[in-house]
């Protein structure tokens, strides 16, 4: 087993003496009295070593220190007592990578001797064990400050204990104890023959490995030839070996920048350490272990086109996330104690195993490929973990924890026996192709579960899958929650919904007329280009914009089965689809177009392409259309309104409702199913009225500031006041419009009440919908009308009120009760026991707007 030798000596090598009111001299006298009762009975069980990576040499790459946010300075660090120490340059080395530290008066006590539990402590933060094992030492307490570090120190094989079931942490740790924990975890090899001149005082047992710890120069003897095997280490010593063992075992990336070749791949020897936040890796191939260490804090890492072929460990790492570029991972173990940490792949990125053990969010972009990917038992209940994109395998061993699946793929979905209570969002963008259910989990949203094998009682769904199966573990009668609903196994009839459909029909006249499924957002600047709209540099608007493109389209809307004509700045294959599917779903979108539900041709950069619509679409409803270059990138997608053909009479099809939290206005449309005009030149405002603030309609005509305009197949009304209120609806008369060749006109219709969206607005920032303030902030707001409850939950919490509320009782967001009476009122959100993250505020028919907790 390979291991990351990250050195950290903080001051609970001190506690005991912190906590003492004995002299040092007096606790100098106690140490060597228990020397003296275990003398040299290390080896025979308390830190046995299996085997570890191959000494290698190391890289010299340069130091820094970590802020809170992992971000990276260069700093020397110096100690009172440390002035003229052999020592200094050493410890201040380590000090200045932010890993040393001394006591309280600024003291680093070279000179002070090591315990065995304070030996463990400072294994366990050199070598970044996490794991914590079963501990049933007799001598350690679950209260000793040192049982954590025991505990990790038996997960991760290096401690034994005595045949006695003790562990004796007291004991003071000698030189040659050190240099056989030293030589093992290196996996020297040593002859048992040294230049000494006490050569005869090693033990046996430590022989060989002192031997190959010297022929390295880890250990060295004093200026008198000796070796002094049985002396105690002190603190400087510590240090110094440790200097020397991580010189032979890897490389240390601790300052922010770029690292590794432009222009060619090169092989680095044995482990690699990335201490810092900012750090790019490129072109390289890792032959040990890569360690992502806690040092990172909520910053970010970047590896492109970087192999690893021992293991990588992410114990640190932001919301912003590990970046894996076009690189090759065999096994990555992901275990953030705190906070979130996003690991995003994408390119041709290639990971054959990830093993989930905290809160996560992971997602596998275009053709970044993970083979399979496990949420471990070690997950605590109510973690959350967020996987969006394609994933091939994900086995879910973790109890009681909530899984969000916004969009993307899984082909197979296993549920272990020990998943009982674990609960999934898949989103209606989002699909499931196999779920293996062996535990008494519960699968929520909208989205696709193509088949489920029931092999559990107690299984909840919000939508049935297209095909369910009675697992042979589990009785005929065994039942199943749908959508409240219980219904046995066998029961449940086989979907025929097409692949790539999410079987929902398109356009709505219910509710309030607001035809988004969520809050609306304040207007968002466009990636890639500094935030603003890019100005159009090609044909009808098509666009170039480096990291991202945008098509240029002739028409926004059609008439059933004319075509689309569209130029793209790339070559590649453009796609055009009735589903709710895009490019980021390559597995998905090879299948629609093989099932008929998506169409694929070829298309050359800045030449017009014609894409025919009548084999796809022949009747109202919605089409998508977007390319793919040549590496699989795909361009925004475009969105077009496809009309009913002229045997068809004209029908209202929908409504909807939009609005701005910076302008504060709001705008309505009246949708059709075919492209229309005025039925009388000049006359439209006639034939529209409309009623604010009562709940019975009472219908006026419009003010003749409001503008009402025709496009497409839609009325459009943009009211002179910003906002109506809480209770307004629209009439449209008969006659109003008709269809573009006048043989059709609209029938009298009144909409469904739309209700103004509520503003939340932040106190201390009353101008900005987006803020970022410290975890413990105080969140002060106000809205414009009352009554409801205002969420506030992590950003990516997929968009229903169950998962609101999971998130509260989770403790991972919070929630308010709003009065109907809120005049002069201002509320709050105190944030302190909170994580890091981003955030946002939701409320039913809201805005929502953000707020980053640093």
């Amino acid at each position: 087993m390979k291991i990351l030798l990250v050195f950290n000596l903080y001051d609970t090598i001190l506690r005991d003496w912190n906590q003492s009111n004995r002299s040092l001299e007096s606790k100098q006298r106690r140490r060597q009295s228990i020397v003296k009762k275990w003398g040299s009975l290390f080896l025979s069980g308390v830190l046995l070593f299996g085997s570890m990576g191959t000494a290698v040499q190391a890289e010299t790459v340069t130091d820094a220190v970590y802020d809170r946010d992992g971000k990276a300075t260069v700093a020397v660090k110096t100690f009172k007592d440390l002035n003229g120490n052999w020592a200094q340059e050493v410890v201040e080395k380590w000090a200045g990578r932010g890993i040393v530290q001394g006591n309280k008066q600024d003291l680093f006590l070279p000179k002070e001797e090591i315990t065995r539990a304070e030996w463990a402590a400072m294994i366990n933060r050199v070598f970044q064990y996490e794991q914590v094992g079963h501990s049933t030492f007799t001598d350690v307490s679950q209260s000793d400050w040192y049982a954590q570090d025991v505990a990790k120190g038996v997960q991760a094989g290096y401690i034994q204990g005595y045949k006695d079931g003790s562990f004796h942490p007291n004991a003071t740790l000698t030189r040659q104890e050190a240099a056989t924990v030293v030589s093992r975890i290196l996996n020297l090899q040593g002859s048992g023959e040294t230049s000494f001149t006490d050569q005869i005082d090693i033990k046996s047992w430590s022989k060989e490995a002192v031997s190959a710890a010297a022929e390295k120069q880890i250990v060295v003897g004093y200026s008198n030839g000796s070796f002094k095997p049985n002396s105690a280490v002190t603190r400087a010593e510590a240090v110094q070996i440790l200097d020397r063992a991580f010189s032979t075992y890897g490389s240390w990336y601790g300052q922010e920048g770029q690292y590794g070749s432009k222009d060619k791949k090169e092989e680095i020897q044995g482990n690699v350490v990335i201490g810092a936040s900012g750090v790019t890796l490129q072109n390289m191939t890792i032959t040990g272990d890569l360690i992502i260490s806690k040092s990172v804090g909520q910053g970010d890492v970047f590896l492109k086109n970087v192999t690893v072929q021992g293991k990588t460990y992410v114990y640190g790492g932001g919301e912003n996330s590990v970046h894996l570029e076009d690189s090759v991972l065999l096994t990555v173990i992901v275990n953030k104690k705190d906070g979130t940490v996003r690991l995003v792949a994408s390119g041709k990125t290639e990971v054959h195993e990830m093993t989930i053990q905290t809160s996560a969010n992971i997602e596998s972009n275009g053709t970044a490929k993970i083979d399979k990917l496990k949420l471990s038992e070690a997950l605590p209940e109510k973690s959350r973990v967020y996987l969006k994109g394609n994933f091939d395998t994900v086995d879910v061993e973790a109890k009681s924890i909530n899984i969000q699946v916004p969009s993307g793929t899984v082909t197979e979905l296993n549920f272990a026996d020990s998943a009982e209570g674990t609960e999934v969002q898949i989103s209606k963008e989002a699909k499931v192709i196999t779920a293996i259910l062996n535990a008494a989990v519960k699968m929520f949203g909208t989205g696709t579960v193509e088949q489920a094998t029931v092999n559990a009682v107690g299984v909840t769904m919000e939508k049935a899958p297209n095909k369910v199966i009675l697992g042979s573990s589990v009785p005929s009668g065994t039942t199943v929650q749908i959508d409240g609903t219980s219904k046995p196994v066998t029961s449940i009839p086989t979907s025929n919904v097409p692949y790539g459909s999410t079987g929902s029909s398109s356009g709505s006249t219910g509710g309030t007329g607001n035809s988004n499924s969520g809050s609306p957002t304040p207007g968002s600047p466009n990636p890639g280009n500094g935030g603003s709209t890019p100005s159009p540099s090609g044909q009808y608007g098509s666009y170039e914009g480096g990291s991202f493109f945008i098509l240029g389209t002739e028409e926004q809307a059609i008439t059933a089965t004319e075509s689309v004509y569209v130029y793209s700045p790339r070559s590649g294959n453009v796609y055009a689809t009735t589903q709710n599917i895009d490019g980021k779903n390559l597995i998905l979108l090879d299948e629609a177009v093989k099932a008929g539900a998506a169409i694929k041709f070829p298309i050359v950069a800045n030449e017009r392409t014609e894409v025919p619509t009548a084999e796809l679409i022949n009747h109202y409803g919605g089409l998508r259309i977007f390319v793919l270059d040549a590496m699989n990138n795909s361009s925004q997608v475009n969105y077009y309104n496809v009309m009913d053909g002229p045997d068809k009479p004209l029908v209202q099809k929908s409504t909807s409702m939009s609005g701005s939290w910076v302008s504060i206005r709001e705008s309505y449309s009246i949708s059709f199913n075919r492209m229309i005009m005025e039925s009388e030149l000049g006359k439209l405002r006639d034939y529209i009225l409309v009623s604010t603030g009562s709940q019975t309609p009472n219908f006026v005509p419009l003010d003749p500031e409001d503008e009402i305009s025709i496009k497409y197949n839609k009325i459009e009304i943009n009211p002179k006041k910003a906002v109506l209120g809480k209770s307004t609806y629209f009439k449209v008369l008969e006659g109003a419009v008709s269809t573009t060749d006048s043989v059709y006109k609209n029938e009298v219709y009144t909409t469904s009440k739309f209700i103004s969206y509520t503003r939340p607005v932040f106190v201390d920032h009353p101008t900005e919908w987006r803020i970022q303030e410290p975890v413990g902030t105080v969140i002060k707001f106000t809205l414009d009308y009352g009554g409801g409850t205002v969420y506030f939950v992590y950003e990516d919490t997929y968009g229903t009120i169950a998962n609101f509320e999971k998130e509260v009782r989770d403790g991972h967001g919070m929630k308010l009760e709003i009065p109907q009476d809120i005049e002069g009122k201002v509320f709050e959100f105190d944030t302190k026991d909170l994580q890091p993250g981003k955030y946002r505020f939701y409320m039913a028919n809201g805005y929502t707007i953000y707020v980053t907790l640093k």
